[in-house]
Order: C-alpha cells, then structure tokens, then sequence
C-alpha cells in the first residue's frame, strides 16, 4: 500500500456528481475514482478535515463512502476532484476551464491502446475480460508520467466514451468489445477481434471515415459476417455507413441488404440479396435470405389452404428473423423452454408481427393472401374446451361462452386429435385456412383447476408476456399440494 500512496501522491481524479448521489452521501467508484476505491479498500485513507473515506462493496459495485455531511457543500452536477496529498484526500469543486490538451490525448491514447491490448489477449484466452481495469491505466500512467493527473482533468467515463471508448464495469474497451464474454466462446480468436472491430468500425463511423478495412474482416470470415449481418438487422445501419459501405463487395452489400430488411424494406433487400449473389454465388448468408424471399412467391395453382399452411411458416421464419426473434426469446425467458412452438404463435399476432410481414413483403403476396393474413390479425386468442373428439375430427367449445366464432367448432386435424381429449382445455387461435378454420400454431394446454385464471388473461388487448409468465408459474387447486405446471404446450 505505501507504493501505491508513493505512487498516486499529488494525483487528482475528477466524477461528474448527481443529485442522487449526494442525496446517498456516497460517490460511485468504478470508473471515474476507482484507483481512489483501492487506495481506500480496508483502513481507508483520512479525508482533509477530518474523519475516513472507506470503499464499501454492500451494493456489489464499489462506492467510496465518507463521514457525516462529507458532500454536502457540493451542489448536483457539479464536476468534483479528489486529490491525494501527504496521504490524505481533499474534496473540492472545480471548473475544468482551462484543461491541458496534451495531457487529455495522452489519457486518451493510453486507454485506447490498452483497450486494443485487453481485447487480443481477452481473444487468446489470456484474460477473462476484453476490457483493461481502469485503475490499471491510471497506474501505468502515473509511472510514465506523474504529471499527467497533477492537474484536474475531465471525468474519465464521459471522457473515454467521447473517444469512441466503452467503459463498462470498471472496464475500458474499445466499443463493440464482446462484454458478454459466452457470446463468443464459439469464435476463434481472431475472429473474436475482427467482429468487435467490425462493430467499432460502424459504430463509432463518422463522415468519411474509411470502412475498406472493417469489409476486408467480413470479407475473410463468413462467421463474423453473419453476426455482424444479424446485429445490422436488428439495429440498421443509418444513412452514412451504408452510403460509405463499398457496392462491389458481396459483405458490404449484405449488410446494406440486412439493413433494409431490418427497416421492413424486403423487396429492396431481396434485389441487394440478387447483387450479393452475383459476386458471390455461394455466400451461406444470402442464399439463405434468397430462399426466404423467393418462398414468399406461392404456387398460383395450389389451393388456398395449402397455400395458408405455407403462408403460416413463412409467418414463423418472418419472426425468427434477427430484427423480432427477441420478441420470441423475451417470451421463453418468462416461461419454459418447452413452450417455445406456442410462443412463437403468441408472439406472431399479439405483437402483430403478422401486420410488419404484409407491409415488408405483400408485393409478393397474392390478393387471396393478403386478405386471409388480415382476417388472421383479427382473430382473436382463446381458450377452448374439447367436448368430442372422433377420428380425425375434434369438435371445440369456446371456454368462456360466446357465440359465432367463439361457439362450437368442429375441424379436422389428424395431430391434434390423436393428443386430445374430451374435457381438455386449450389456449389457441383458430384461423381460417380459406376452407374452414384450421390450428396452425401449437395450443397450450390448461389445467381444468386455472381455467378462470386464463380467462382473465385473455381480455382485450392481451398481454403476451402474462400469458406466457402463466405457463411457468405452479397451478394449485383447492387443497391441492402437488407441482401441476398448469400448463404445457402441444402438437
């Protein structure tokens, strides 16, 4: 410890204080003050005026705590700095008016290269994280150079993250560092750096700036291509990269095409698609894309209900797409895993992604189509009640009463009857198939002891994410002791 007072002596540290900071009477360490944490860690380190400044950790990030009243005279959002001096820390407030421009680049410039270092050996498997330690720096630079922090200079968190830096954790990395770490376990480490190098490339891009490089990785890895592809998807890519983005290379054109399909653009996406294949015939991304749209392009000489069961999974691979597979993956996380074919039905029309897929990709539908996919929108979720079942045919009662379509239903459906029976409760969506009413998703069963809790539930609009919360949680019944799920999902 006395090497690191040797070491920080006279050194200043500066945090951007806020109003419920000073209302806690305490100041956050883990980026801006957190060479002041370790110095404090155990004894602490005396305050100039009296009393301890100590480093807790009862919150799991590390907070630098002081005595009674040790921040009142601070106002909210003042620019605060804590300088050691003859081992001891003085608070003050200050105005960062007349900075040392050379000594911020050289803040700057350690941290990004570092930043670059913490990620290759965060690649190779020599550190658990792609970031360097804050306090580390602030270390290094105090041994090259004592003077860099002998003066107040801005707060490193909003300082860094100017410089196109991500600080995270008490971590700086360069943006797009992969900080969930199990994301890449499967990547080589050389593509673990070109993908976050990719992603720092379009992210942090200005007017002008060179993206020759950030192609020439995807270019060389059909791996980081995809991923970076998906993530394009689900966050498009604005006006100025794309226009930056090379047209002659296949990967460029890729990402242009996943950008607008991300945008619900899909017939622009499908003619970038065609170019990309051109260059590149064999390139797994967009063949599978070209596959996709060109499955939108029905038989006209199939009968509409073949054509509706075909429509349904164009529906389900609309929604796995990267830009809505979210949707699907929120609605597992509050439920079970087992569920997911019913989910991925629930969260099909209760965030009507029904309605994006017509207004990307009705120029290939049919007009039959198009209508039967909006009376589809409007069909609503129900709970039904098996009342017989014979053969093939099962014939179904709404739960809750009703008339018209919510009345007695009878359908033919070879799989369902084979698992249904008489007295069964089931949450589904009756759809038209242009023939009579069909189930093309996979029904949840219901616990006959729940059956009104369900009802509850399905009130107009409905709420996808209770629904799916009601299948994980324990069904009990009068008495009951037992751990009925309550639900399951079929077909």
């Amino acid at each position: 410890m006395s090497d690191l007072l040797r070491l920080s002596e006279g050194a200043v540290l500066t945090h951007l204080v806020t109003r419920a900071e000073l209302a806690s009477g305490v100041l956050p360490a883990s980026d801006d003050l957190r060479l002041w944490a370790r110095l404090a860690d155990g004894d602490g380190v005396p305050l100039a005026g009296g009393g301890r400044v100590l480093t807790s950790l009862d919150t799991g990030e590390p907070v630098l705590t002081g005595p009674e009243g040790w921040l009142a005279h601070l106002e909210p959002e003042q620019v605060i700095a804590l300088r050691l001096r003859d081992g001891v820390l003085e608070l003050s407030a200050v105005e960062l008016d007349d900075v040392p421009a050379e000594r911020v680049m050289r803040v700057v410039q350690e941290f990004g290269e570092q930043a670059l270092d913490a990620l290759r050996a965060f690649a190779e498997g020599l550190e658990p994280s792609p970031g360097v330690p804050v306090d580390v720096v602030v270390l290094e630079l105090l041994m090259k150079a004592p003077e860099t922090f002998a003066d107040p200079l801005p707060p490193l968190s909003p300082l860094l993250r100017n410089a196109s830096l991500e600080v995270h954790g008490g971590r700086v990395g360069i943006v797009g560092a992969p900080w969930d770490t199990a994301s890449v376990a499967d990547l080589a480490p050389l593509d673990i750096i070109r993908l976050a190098l990719v992603r720092s490339a379009l992210r942090t891009y200005s007017e002008g700036a060179d993206l020759s490089k950030a192609v020439t990785y995807l270019s060389r890895s059909e791996t980081v291509l995809a991923r970076i592809a998906d993530e394009v998807e689900r966050e498009p890519l604005g006006p100025a990269p794309a226009s930056a983005l090379p047209r002659t290379e296949p990967a460029a054109l890729l990402l242009i095409a996943r950008s607008a399909e991300g945008e619900g653009r899909s017939f622009e996406a499908s003619g970038l698609i065609s170019e990309v294949l051109s260059l590149s015939p064999g390139l797994a991304p967009a063949v599978r894309d070209a596959a996709e749209y060109a499955a939108c392009r029905t038989d006209p000489g199939a009968p509409l209900p073949e054509r509706a069961a075909h429509l349904y999974r164009q529906l389900l691979a609309y929604a796995y797409r990267p830009a809505r597979r979210r949707l699907i993956e929120d609605l597992v996380a509050l439920s079970v895993r087992v569920a997911e074919p019913a989910l991925a039905d629930l969260a099909l029309f209760e965030n009507d992604v029904v309605g994006e897929f017509l207004d990307a990709r009705a120029e290939w539908l049919r007009d039959d189509e198009v209508r039967l996919l909006e009376s589809w929108r409007r069909t609503p979720l129900r709970l039904w009640e098996v009342l017989d079942v014979s053969g093939d045919e099962i014939t179904v009662a709404a739960a809750g009463g009703g008339d018209g379509d919510g009345g007695r239903v009878t359908l033919a459906d070879e799989l369902l009857s084979g698992q249904a029976l008489p007295g069964d409760l089931m949450l589904t969506r009756l759809l038209s198939d242009g023939a009579g009413p069909h189930v093309f998703g996979h029904p949840f069963k219901v616990a006959p002891e729940r059956r009104q809790e369900m009802l509850d539930l399905l009130t107009d609009p409905i709420d996808p994410y209770a629904v799916a919360a009601f299948f994980r949680r324990l069904g009990r019944a009068s008495g009951a002791t037992g751990g009925d799920t309550g639900g399951d999902s079929g077909r």
